[in-house]
């Protein structure tokens, strides 16, 4: 499901972020294990993702496991940032509520690392 080469994102990672968005609400949603994301993600990304992953599994031990969320991309904007990075906004309709993820990647190796990705709730 992941884009195998940057070839085709080199210029516009927007195809990039949408992915890793979606595997990003399932990973937090419990039907998606952390590890399938490792080669995208920086440590850091990777260590706060797989915090929340592990918390999420406890809630589900407690209540017992969720749905699987349906997920249907609406839009996916990018923004250069510094030079080999970017910045971007990915909306998705996450079982008929619309959320935004924020993502940002930097170029490493002649691949995008994810250094930052953050679903972002309302406050209602």
């Amino acid at each position: 499901m992941i884009v195998n080469q940057l070839s085709n994102t080199q210029t516009s990672p927007a195809k990039l972020f949408a992915e890793i968005s979606t595997a990003y609400i399932e990973i937090l949603a419990g039907v998606r294990r952390p590890e399938q994301l490792s080669r995208w993600l920086s440590d850091k990304a990777y260590y706060d993702i797989s915090q929340r992953s592990m918390r999420r599994a406890r809630q589900q031990a407690l209540v017992g496991p969720g749905t699987r969320p349906t997920i249907i991309l609406r839009q996916s904007k990018i923004f250069p940032t510094d030079k080999g990075a970017f910045q971007g906004v990915v909306l998705l309709e996450i079982s008929s509520v619309l959320r935004a993820v924020s993502v940002r990647a930097e170029m490493v190796h002649g691949r995008f690392r994810i250094t930052e990705i953050v679903l972002i709730s309302s406050s209602s």
